[in-house]
Parts: C-alpha cells; sequence; structure tokens
C-alpha cells in the first residue's frame, strides 16, 4: 500500500433544494476545530495536473416524474435519470442519496458525471424526507437519521432498491424514448453519499449484523463492476464489523474529509475503515482536508457563502474554507475512478496510481491505495 501526503435540523429553502445538516454534539464539534487548525484548502483552478477538471463535452438531460412499479415488494420507486444529450450506449451508476433526501435533487456532482459521458439512476429511498411527511407531516431529519441507524429492514429495501434499478434497467428505456440504447448494463457502477454510502457497501458485499441477529449476512449483487463510497460509515456502525469488507474484491473508493464527523461522532480516519480494512486490490482512499459531510455533492461550492453560513452550525471555521476547491478535488477524483472502472481508461488508472492528484491539490488531498 503506498499513500501520498495529506498536506439535525431543517435549514431554510436554497436554490431549490433543502440543504439537511446534522447538528452534532461535543466531540463533533471539537473535530472541527481541531480540522480548522490547518491551513484551508486553496487547491489550483488550474487544469494542469488534474484529471479532466473542467465539465465534459456532453449537455446534461434529466428525467421528472419516473416512477417503477416493483410487484414482488408492492412498491412504486422513484427514480431520476440524468444522462449525456447524445447517442450511447454510456456507462450507468446507480446512485444512493443520504438520510432523508431524495433522488430528484439538485446534484452538481452527478450533473458533472454526466457531462463526462455517464449515465446516473438515482432512486428515492423511503426515507426521505418529502415521502414521509406524505404519512407524517412532523416527519423530521433527526428522527430520520435516528430510525436509519437501527432500521435493518430499512438497510434491506435500501439494497433491493438498488438491485431493483439494475433489474429496471431496460424497462426505464422503454419508458423515456430519450434514453434508448444509452444505458450500459455491462459497464455498472454504484455509488451513494452518507446513508447512500452504506447502501453502496452492502451491494457490494460487506457483511453486516442485522439488529438483533448473531451472524453477519450480505445483500451484494454481482452486476457493478466499481463502488464509489462518498461519506461512509466504519466500525461500530449499522452493524459494521472489522470482518465486514474481507470479501470485496472489485474496485472500491471511500472518500472523506478532515471536518467530515458521523452521526455518532465518526472522524475522517473511522470514514476510511471500509478502505483499511477491505483486501488489496483497486482500492483507493481519499481524504480532502476542509471536506465536511455536504461537500461530496457539490451544493455547498455552487451556494458559496451561504452554505459556509449554514454549515457554520456544525463546523466553526467552514465559511473561511474554499468549497469550490474541495469540489474541485472531488470532481477529479471521482471522474478518474470512474474512467478507470468503468470506461477501462488506462490513463484514469494511471492518474491514481501515481502522486498526480496529491501534487496538483498541492498536499490538500491525500490518497492512499493498495
Amino acid at each position: 500500500m503506498t499513500r501520498s501526503s495529506l498536506g439535525a435540523r431543517r435549514l431554510p429553502y436554497l436554490g431549490g433544494a433543502y440543504l439537511l445538516i446534522i447538528l452534532f454534539a461535543g466531540r463533533a464539534a471539537l473535530g472541527a476545530e481541531a480540522a480548522s487548525e490547518a491551513a484551508p484548502l486553496v487547491a489550483p483552478r488550474s487544469g494542469e495536473g488534474a484529471y479532466k477538471l473542467a465539465d465534459g463535452p456532453y449537455a446534461v438531460e434529466q428525467t421528472k416524474n419516473l416512477t417503477l412499479r416493483d410487484a414482488k415488494r408492492d412498491k412504486d420507486l422513484a427514480v431520476t435519470i440524468t444522462y449525456p444529450k447524445r447517442d450511447g450506449p454510456f456507462p450507468t451508476i446507480v446512485f444512493s442519496h443520504g438520510a432523508g433526501g431524495a433522488g430528484d435533487s439538485r446534484m452538481p456532482l452527478v450533473r458533472s458525471w454526466a457531462s463526462h459521458g455517464y449515465v446516473i439512476a438515482a432512486p428515492t429511498h423511503a426515507d426521505s424526507i418529502a415521502l414521509r411527511r406524505q404519512k407524517e407531516p412532523d416527519a423530521d431529519m433527526g428522527g430520520t437519521l435516528r430510525k436509519a441507524m437501527a432500521d435493518g429492514e430499512g438497510w434491506k429495501n435500501r439494497a433491493r432498491d438498488v438491485a431493483f434499478v439494475i433489474d429496471s434497467l431496460g424497462e426505464i428505456q422503454e419508458k423515456v424514448p430519450a434514453l434508448k440504447g444509452r444505458l450500459d448494463a455491462k459497464r455498472l457502477g454504484v455509488g451513494g453519499h452518507s446513508y447512500g454510502a452504506y447502501t453502496s457497501q452492502l451491494i457490494a458485499g460487506a457483511r453486516v449484523i442485522m439488529p438483533g441477529a448473531l451472524e453477519a449476512t450480505t445483500l451484494a449483487d454481482e452486476r457493478p463492476r466499481a463502488f464509489l463510497l462518498l461519506s461512509p460509515q466504519g466500525r461500530g456502525q449499522m452493524g459494521l464489523t472489522a470482518r465486514s469488507w474481507a470479501a470485496i474484491a472489485r474496485p472500491m473508493m471511500a472518500m472523506t474529509g478532515s471536518r467530515d464527523r458521523g452521526a455518532t461522532g465518526q472522524g475522517p480516519e473511522e470514514k476510511l475503515e471500509p478502505f483499511k480494512f477491505a483486501p488489496a486490490g483497486d482500492k483507493y482512499g481519499v481524504l480532502i482536508r476542509d471536506a465536511y459531510h455536504m461537500s461530496f455533492l457539490g451544493r455547498p461550492a455552487e451556494l458559496g457563502a451561504a452554505a459556509g453560513l449554514l454549515a457554520a452550525f456544525t463546523s466553526p471555521g467552514i465559511a473561511e474554507t474554499d468549497q469550490a476547491a474541495v469540489f474541485d478535488a472531488i470532481k477529479v477524483a471521482t471522474i478518474a475512478f470512474w474512467d478507470a472502472y468503468l470506461k477501462d481508461d488506462a490513463k484514469a488508472r494511471a492518474y491514481l496510481q501515481s502522486d498526480a492528484l496529491p501534487t496538483w491539490s498541492k498536499g490538500t488531498v491525500r490518497l492512499d491505495r493498495k
């Protein structure tokens, strides 16, 4: 293994989507203060030395009001497809949102991937605040998070949502004529943020101990080729143990930030445990200075100062960080990963195997690999 240097409340409606931020107590605030002692990330805006920093060549379109019927579970599943407006086929990524979120949320990261020639299918899981409020008008983020961390049936259903979307790729192309011939089911990836990163781990083959169970179980799906975990969970959360990742043989990237705190106070090194405990072979751990929990989808970079003000609730000093630079690093690392393992791009893989990313970021990105 080589290492490169490191150099809940509902907040106001902004830019078409709620920015949902967990309010951590005690140790989370202390962790944020400790992280702020380091110099802020100031990555170069030049693309020299970066892998595909700029958006790609394709215009991007997004579906609306697409619902799939899962007869086996007697369930309707809303799915949002973000795709290049060009004939395909393109590699396809199923992306799982965080607790309380939704597949139709505006996600700059997803739009960036699509511009580089990917189709992204994002289901809206049952824990979505918007869905829950249809039945429970007073549903809030805190309750959603508490339930998610202990709800074994919810874990299973999220994994089944992802598997069902994969099952339905042909049907999706029939329902949306513009997608006909654009989805490549043989070049398939799965990724997710926060709770969605946990869902992605399940699909990758992480073995977890369900509530009330004595032995670990797996919900692995053998069809995806690669997995991206944005702000994932480590040991001691949601049935994960040090042995949970031992059977994950396919390519995987786990990504976190110096200000990224979990719901139980887990810090960045704990969030990199899926990388640490997985077997060697096409595994990557990425730590980005000044990235916090909401940095990874790109909304803080898009909102600018407003995002910094809101994030100050949980991370003192975040308003002084350069979230645009943080997001640049996230885009570069993630598109290099997808290109390497869904497009079999030798240059992308060589980029990940080199020190080019930490060098370009002036040491503010740590890239571990094995």
